[in-house]
């Protein structure tokens, strides 16, 4: 197995993050003030629609206003921040914008299973891959808990597009993904019964991709998308009811 294929297997979820970011030269504090506050709001630190003060991130992240408001505008084109007359808020989409998103993400996301299998009916695929797929498939199954449960979800799903060797795909997942994760904990809840239909859709996921089947993986991809959309929508409705 080639050096290419070892590092293949074996990417995560920062090197997808970064895919794009400058090689080359030293990452200035702009650059690591982003990358960290970016960190921060994809793993929930902030909640969706609060309030981000500079004071206290500058505290934090160590440096100066002027690289932190530089962050904030890069984090404002992901779509992760809004940016404001009275400072920078976590974004807050609407439910229509959700609704798009989540199409959106149906697209990219069987396309992603589509090109996976065709890479592996092709040979380009190492067994070590498919392993490592199977076994962040089992790690959803045997999270503990919502939290723990979607970041094993966003590990497999990101191992998944990354295989897809389209890095122009990876990218825009990866923006999806980052503003899906601000309520992804909440999208998988502590239902049971929703946590075990994710498992089966990972399960017919990756069977597809494994034994060949290109449309059964592009078709369950789809559908496992489609059902995490119809959820989230059922959440924001109970959230207005209650509101």
């Amino acid at each position: 197995m080639s050096a290419e294929t070892d590092a293949e297997a074996g990417k995560g979820r920062s090197e997808v993050m970064t895919i794009f970011e400058p090689e080359g030269r030293r990452a200035s504090a702009a650059d690591e003030s982003y990358l960290r506050l970016r960190a921060m709001l994809v793993q929930g630190e902030f909640a969706a629609g609060a309030r981000l003060p500079e004071a206290e991130l500058s505290a934090r992240l160590g440096v100066s206003r002027t690289p932190l408001r530089e962050a904030l505008r890069r984090l404002q084109g992901d779509g992760l921040v809004t940016l404001t007359g009275r400072g920078a808020v976590v974004s807050q989409a609407s439910t229509s914008e959700f609704e798009d998103l989540y199409r959106y993400r149906a697209l990219l996301e069987s396309f992603a299973a589509e090109l996976v299998t065709e890479r592996n009916n092709n040979g380009e695929l190492a067994p070590i891959q498919l392993d490592r797929l199977q076994q962040l498939r089992r790690d959803v199954e045997r999270s503990p808990d919502a939290t723990s449960t979607s970041i094993a979800n966003l590990e497999l799903h990101r191992y998944i597009a990354s295989l897809s060797g389209n890095r122009f795909l990876i990218d825009a997942l990866s923006r999806v993904w980052d503003i899906i994760a601000i309520s992804s904990a909440e999208n998988i809840g502590d239902d049971p019964e929703w946590r075990s239909t994710i498992n089966d859709h990972h399960r017919e996921i990756v069977t597809a991709i494994v034994e060949g089947d290109t449309e059964g993986a592009r078709r369950a991809a789809r559908n496992h998308v489609a059902a995490a959309a119809a959820v989230h929508k059922h959440q924001r409705a109970e959230k207005v009811q209650d509101a």
